[in-house]
This record gives structure tokens, C-alpha cells and sequence, in this order.
């Protein structure tokens, strides 16, 4: 796609706006300034950085466009000699003008601050492996996809390319998907390896998404049963985590009996598999569409096909067929959220609620958001999912947390400021809300 320079109107124009900028930089008060001058810095920094960025991008496009007659390396070639980057750094600086050549509109945001290259590394990583005829159509809703980028953090943004990517991939590329989940199984290995200098022992397990699921269900319900024992009263909970993932792969329980004995469920006692997958009705019911969800608990994207095999070999959770008629809201009558709530948490939340937290939801613990202690009821209106962190501020840090009926949710920091006030779901599909069964 041509790229036109800026008329010399327009660069007059951006110039002296970046002068200003450069202004309130140097005059900063770095010292003794409040929390409107961290704003502003950072607000200043981000315009900067982003005209600079840009700025890279098209002396990359340059470099690429002069390699063929000699005048330059390999695109990543200035980067590494001239920029100081790294290698990976400068494959990742060539990958965002890739990304800019096939989505213009990200460039001029770039260029005016209004995107960061942290956007551009979501796009490049969402369309890598895509067929040619999934990558158009990736690029083709980039309005819509620059329209999310202005408003939502880069986490949220770089599930959104993601979900949006391998939705395209599902409907276009559905033999692609399934070959890819084969490969992963093939791929699947366990290293061994001992520290030297720590005299630590190292087992690294690499699992296609399925298997791993089922491994950390598994380790799940372990570490929920250690912790409910006596046995386990004075351990971290990392020695808890190993404990437990000894009992899982030895098959015994700290006390020396099977795990199908050692605090098993009746439903893991059953023979079948538990395992949670995050899908929508009509994906289940119809086929992949344009806003499908069909994932892991911890968002890792699973084929339409593998799930369809998993609801005839596993233990069908309610999470994933809607309309069960299993009881969410149990009012007052219970303090901890039920196995049913924390399922239903998950399809909306893929980790802590905390805008700008990545933890995963199985390490998160569910919050009142009207303490129990003062009438809040343990229902799914008054639960969100929360890192240990997170939990430990909205409780002992004076943070103020409110979550409305469409689960929008209000952070207030201890000063008042109002740090976050948006959605707090993040797994829900784009388009249509999904009505689940009739």
C-alpha cells in the first residue's frame, strides 16, 4: 500500500506541537510534582515516543524498499548496527512495519501517540501464521480494531486481535486449526535439567492446550484439598502448589492415600475428566462464527472441533451449556462462592478484574464486592475474581471497588482518583449477546 510524505503544511503543524510537548517536559516538575504532573509526563512521553516510533517505521520501510539494489542489509540489519537492538528487537521492529504497510491507520495513530508500538506487536503477533486469505480479512477491520485500540489497555487490546484472529482462522482456515492442535500433541515433550549452582532439579513440561487443561485441573483440585487440611496450615503456597503437583503425578495424597481417596470430589471420582472450557451456545450449538469463544479457562484457544469431542469424553460443566438449570445465586445462605459461580466468573473473566493485572484466574480468589460482613450477598452481581495482590487492596489498601448490573466496575484509589471505570468482563464475545438456549 503507498505512503505519501506529509505536506509541508502538516509537518509545520506537528513540529511545533512537538516542540510544545518537549517544553512541558523540560519544565516538568519531577521533584515535588503531584500526581497531575506523573499524568502529564506520561501523557508527553507517549506523544514523543509515539512520533518517533513512527518515524522508525517508515526508515524500516525504507530499508526493505533499498535492499534489492544493494544500498541496504536485511530490514532488521539498521536496527542492529545502527538502532543497538537486539536481534529479536529488530525482527519486532520489522514486524510492526509490516503490520503499518497492511493497516495504515495504525501508523498515523502511532505517529500522533494515539497507539504505542506495544499495539503493533498485538497486531503482528495475532495475524503470524494466518493463511493469506485470514490475514485480509484480519486487516479489513482495522477501523474497528483502532477504534478498540484508543480506548482499551494493550492487554485487553491484545486479547481482542487474538479472539478476533483466530475467530477469522476458525471459519476460513477450521482444517489449519485442528492440524495446529495435532502438532501441538506432537510437539508436547518434558525437559530435565539440574542447576548447578543452585543444586535445584528443573522439570519443564510443554503440553498442547488440552492436556494442559486437564494437568491443571488436576492440580487445581489438589491444591484446593491441601489447603483445606491441617496438613498443609504452616506451607507457602508454593510449597502447597508442589505438594500438590507430586500427589497428582504419583497419584497419592500427602498422607500416603490415592488421590481418588485424598478429599476427590464425587464428580472427579466419577471416571471422566473434568476439565473447563469456555464456549458460547450458539459456537456449540451452530458451528464457529464471526465472534466465537471457544477456549481454556486461562484463554487458550481450543478447535470447535476438540471441544464437540470433549462434551461426549469429559464431565459437561454448566458453564458451557447454558441453561442448566444449576442454581447461580444462592444469596446469603452461603459466604464462599459455589464450584457453579466460579465457573461462571471464568466465562466472563479470564484472570484477575484488576484493569491492569494479567494474573490468571485459577490463582485468583473471589471478592465481595459488598463485604459479606456488612449484607453483601454471594451472588454473581456482588463477586468479582481477584489476584491475591488486588484482594489485599481493595480490602486492607483503602481501595474502593463498585460493580454495576452489566458488570462495569469503578476503582478509586485511597485519594479519590478514579483510576479504571469500564467493563470489568472480558471474555464476552463482540456483536450480538449471546441469548444461550431457548
Amino acid at each position: 500500500m503507498p505512503h505519501t510524505a506529509p505536506t509541508t503544511a502538516d509537518a509545520t503543524a506537528e513540529f511545533a506541537d512537538l516542540l510544545r510537548v518537549m517544553n512541558r517536559l523540560a519544565s516538568a516538575d519531577l521533584v515535588n510534582g503531584g500526581r497531575d504532573v506523573v499524568d502529564a509526563v506520561f501523557t508527553d512521553v507517549r506523544r514523543m515516543r509515539g512520533w518517533v516510533d513512527s518515524i522508525e517505521v517508515q526508515a524500516t520501510r525504507l530499508a526493505r524498499r533499498l535492499r534489492p539494489a544493494g544500498e541496504s542489509g536485511a530490514a532488521e540489519q539498521p536496527h542492529i548496527s545502527r538502532g543497538g537492538r537486539s536481534t529479536a528487537g529488530a525482527r519486532a521492529a520489522a514486524d510492526r512495519s509490516d503490520v503499518c504497510d497492511q493497516m495504515p491507520l495504525f501508523e498515523q495513530a502511532l505517529s500522533g501517540g494515539d497507539v504505542t508500538t506495544d499495539h503493533l506487536d498485538a497486531v503482528a503477533r495475532a495475524v503470524k501464521g494466518l493463511s493469506l486469505d485470514a490475514r485480509n480479512a484480519f486487516t479489513e477491520r482495522q477501523d474497528d480494531l483502532l477504534r478498540h485500540a484508543r480506548t482499551e489497555s494493550v492487554d485487553t487490546f491484545a486479547r481482542r486481535c487474538r479472539d478476533t484472529a483466530r475467530a477469522i482462522a476458525s471459519q476460513l482456515d477450521a482444517r489449519a486449526e485442528a492440524d495446529r492442535l495435532t502438532r501441538q500433541r506432537r510437539n508436547s515433550k518434558v525437559r530435565q535439567w539440574l542447576d548447578q549452582s543452585t543444586g535445584m532439579g528443573h522439570t519443564h513440561i510443554e503440553l498442547d492446550p488440552e492436556r494442559h487443561a486437564a494437568l491443571l485441573a488436576a492440580l487445581d483440585a489438589r491444591v484446593a484439598s491441601r489447603r483445606q487440611s491441617d496438613h498443609s496450615s504452616d506451607m507457602s503456597f508454593n510449597e502447597v502448589q508442589v505438594a500438590a503437583l507430586l500427589d497428582v503425578l504419583t497419584g497419592r495424597g500427602g498422607d500416603g492415600a490415592s488421590t481418588a481417596d485424598a478429599g476427590a470430589s464425587a464428580e472427579s471420582r466419577s471416571g471422566l475428566p473434568e476439565i473447563s472450557v469456555i464456549v458460547d451456545w450458539r459456537t456449540l450449538s451452530q458451528g464457529v462464527h464471526a465472534s466465537s469463544v471457544c477456549e481454556t479457562i486461562d484463554g487458550i484457544a481450543l478447535p470447535a472441533q476438540t471441544v464437540a469431542r470433549l462434551c461426549c469424553d469429559a464431565e459437561v460443566l454448566p458453564v458451557v451449556m447454558r441453561g442448566t438449570g444449576e442454581v447461580l445465586h444462592v444469596g446469603r445462605s452461603r459466604r464462599v462462592a459455589t464450584r457453579a459461580q466460579r465457573r461462571a466468573l471464568a466465562t466472563m473473566h479470564r484472570g484477575c478484574a484488576h484493569p491492569n493485572c494479567t494474573r490468571r484466574f485459577r490463582v485468583c480468589q473471589i471478592h465481595h464486592v459488598v463485604p459479606w460482613e456488612r449484607g453483601g450477598a454471594t451472588d454473581l452481581s456482588n463477586l468479582l475474581p481477584l489476584c491475591t495482590e488486588h484482594h489485599h487492596l481493595a480490602h486492607e489498601g483503602g481501595w474502593t471497588i463498585e460493580l454495576s448490573d452489566d458488570r462495569y466496575v469503578r476503582w478509586t484509589a485511597p485519594d479519590g482518583a478514579v483510576i479504571h471505570d469500564g467493563s470489568s468482563a472480558d471474555r464476552s464475545p463482540p456483536g450480538e449477546p449471546d441469548r444461550g438456549p431457548p
